[in-house]
Formats: C-alpha cells, sequence, structure tokens
C-alpha cells in the first residue's frame, strides 16, 4: 500500500487510525522520542500527544506485551534476505518499508524479548521490547512505507513460527534440562505444527531445538517419538496449543446471550481482540467494522457497561480526534486460558 508522504501533520492524522486498532503511538524526534515514558503511554495520552504535538513526522510504538506486537528487522533492502526471513519466521499479512529501505515484519507478541542477529547469516533481530518506528514516518532517505497490508490487520497477526536461535547462534538463557524436556519439546512440536507442510519438516525443526535448548540433547529416537505423537494431534484436529480461546461463564450466557444477543457478541468480539490489552478504542469505527449501524452498537455497548464487563476509561468527545477509550472488566485472569494436550496420554490438560 503506497502513502503519500506529508510534510506536517502527519501524527495528528495518524494517531487515530492507529488508536482505532489499539496502537497508541508517540512523536519521535528521528528515532529519539519526543516525551517521556513513552512505553508506558496508552491510547489517552496517545490522543493527547497528537493535540501537542501535531506536526510531528516521526512517531513509534511500544512493543511487547503492552500492544501484544513484535516487529522481525530485517537490515537489508534485499529482497531475498526478506523472504528467507519469512521462510523461518512464518508469513505475516503485515509489512513495511522502512526510510532506509529495509524491511520490518510485524506479528503478534508471544513472549519474544529483544534479541539482535540471533541467526549468524540472516540480518535480523527480533524486537519484542522497546520501540519501533511505524509507517508513514519520515526517515532518513524516504518515508516508511507499509507494502503490504493495512492497519486493520494488525488486530489478526499470526504469532512468529520459530524465534529460537539456530545451531552456533546463541543459546537460551535457560536450557531444559532431564525433568522437563519431553514435555517441553513435545509442546514446541504442537506449536510448530501449525506451520509446517508435513512431518519431516517438523521433525527438522524440533530436532534444531532439542539440539539448542535440551541439556543434554534427548536421543533422536525420542524426539521422533514426540513429533510422531505431535503430528497425529494435528492431523487429528487435535492440536489446541497456541490457538487463543474466548470464554464465557453459565453466568453470562443465561445473563446475555439469549436476552442481548448484540452484546453478548459483542462481548467475545472485545476478548478476543483486545486479550492482551490494557484499553481500547470502543468508537464508530468498531460499529463500522461489524457492519452495525451506530444505534445499535450503542445500545449493546450500554447494555456491556451497563452490567459491569466493560468500563469506560475515556468519554470521548472532545474533538474530531478523540475517540471514546474502554477496557475489559477483570475478566483476563479467569479467561483466555490455552489448551495443552499431555504427551503422556490423549487426554487434554489446563496448561
Amino acid at each position: 500500500m503506497s502513502i503519500e508522504p506529508q510534510s506536517t501533520g502527519l501524527f495528528a492524522v495518524w494517531q487515530p487510525r492507529y488508536a482505532a486498532v489499539g496502537l497508541p503511538i508517540f512523536p519521535l524526534a528521528g528515532k529519539k522520542p519526543l516525551i517521556r515514558g513513552y512505553l508506558r503511554v496508552g491510547l489517552r495520552a496517545s490522543a493527547e500527544l497528537a493535540r501537542k504535538f501535531p506536526d510531528s513526522t516521526s512517531f513509534g510504538l511500544a512493543l511487547g506485551w503492552r500492544t501484544a506486537i513484535t516487529v522481525l528487522d530485517i537490515d537489508s533492502p534485499d529482497e531475498q534476505q526478506l523472504k528467507a526471513a519469512i521462510a523461518k519466521f512464518g508469513d505475516t499479512p503485515f509489512l513495511v518499508r522502512s526510510g532506509r529501505g529495509h524491511f520490518q515484519a510485524w506479528y503478534r507478541h508471544n513472549g519474544e524479548g529483544r534479541r539482535i542477529r540471533p541467526i549468524p547469516d540472516l540480518p535480523i533481530d527480533i524486537l519484542g521490547k522497546g520501540l519501533v518506528v511505524v509507517a508513514p514516518s519520515v526517515g532518513a532517505l524516504a518515508p516508511y512505507e507499509i507494502i503490504k497490508g493495512r492497519l486493520d490487520d494488525l488486530r489478526r497477526l499470526p504469532a512468529m513460527r520459530y524465534s529460537h536461535p539456530e545451531p552456533g547462534g546463541r543459546r537460551l538463557e535457560r536450557p531444559i534440562r532431564p525433568g522437563g524436556r519431553n514435555k517441553a519439546l513435545f509442546r514446541f512440536a504442537l506449536l510448530q505444527a501449525h506451520y509446517v507442510d508435513d512431518e519431516e519438516a517438523l521433525l527438522d525443526v524440533v530436532q534444531t531445538e532439542n539440539q539448542n535448548a535440551c541439556v543434554p540433547s534427548l536421543p533422536d529416537v525420542e524426539v521422533r517419538e514426540i513429533v510422531c505423537s505431535a503430528w497425529r494431534y494435528q492431523t487429528e484436529g487435535r492440536n489446541l496449543v497456541g490457538e487463543k480461546f474466548v470464554a464465557a461463564t453459565d453466568e453470562e450466557v443465561d445473563e446475555l446471550a439469549a436476552a442481548f444477543p448484540d452484546a453478548f457478541a459483542l462481548l467475545l468480539r472485545l476478548r478476543r481482540l483486545h486479550r492482551s490489552r490494557a484499553e481500547f478504542v470502543l468508537g464508530k469505527a468498531t460499529a463500522k467494522h461489524l457492519d452495525w449501524t451506530l444505534p445499535r452498537f450503542r445500545a449493546a455497548r450500554a447494555r456491556l457497561e451497563e452490567r459491569g464487563y466493560i468500563r469506560c476509561i475515556h468519554r470521548g468527545g472532545l474533538g474530531m480526534h478523540d475517540p471514546p477509550i474502554y477496557a475489559l472488566s477483570g475478566t483476563k485472569s479467569r479467561l483466555n486460558r490455552k489448551l495443552t494436550p499431555s504427551f503422556s496420554g490423549d487426554e487434554e490438560a489446563w496448561d
């Protein structure tokens, strides 16, 4: 997607667009933040910054659990390097070209830290902490540009397929020792099974992880048994590791599902999209995305707020770029758990 560069007002124009997908951006001078505490900026503070620094031509986003974003930074303008990185870490619907012509591949945060050159033969950094400059900031030589996807795709990013170092790279900080190797490697195999084409490809990935992470490495015959079991789960449709679930209690079903189906549908959608975000925009853009009329959307939102499922942090309406901001009310601890199959049998157990 090509973006027309603008000389002024970039931050004021793009702040509400990023906020509409739940991402609070902040102004930069080049790559240096113009404010303190930039890694803790929320949506309301981001909107205030847009009024204070409307003409900023560069802006950034905090990475990690607050925004649920990890960026794979490909430090090369060579598209072959981009293809190699995508082949290693998995496809993503959102790609950016930096001002120097380098590439960013965006993924859903899955616990990655900040790792510089983890694979010796690829010029890449894994950015799961810190900040990243976002499009269409004005870069050193040209504006940052979204070359694949649109901002709405940031709601549905995949996790990285493989973020551990190759042989010869830096070893994991916490090696897996006897007593936990089989279970850890089995879970890893289930995670990777979603992204490979066949059992042999999965075996190759798991063998590499075994060499890098397990001390001492498991015998090859045990690794093959683990892969065979994981692949059986995958082909039988029983591999739930890495899949996210949106839960509702019996009380919620009884109270909302029958009497207020719109409110119930909106609640589940909010839990799915904002499970790892402390706050989010919940206004006209949401109604448009749902293809609901504004009265229908407002009625469902009011019902959820009235019953305490969501709470309003900021009512908005103070200007053109001042949307309402909400948060889920105390659901994170008991919801959005993952099901993890046990390697010792075919039953499913809570992780």
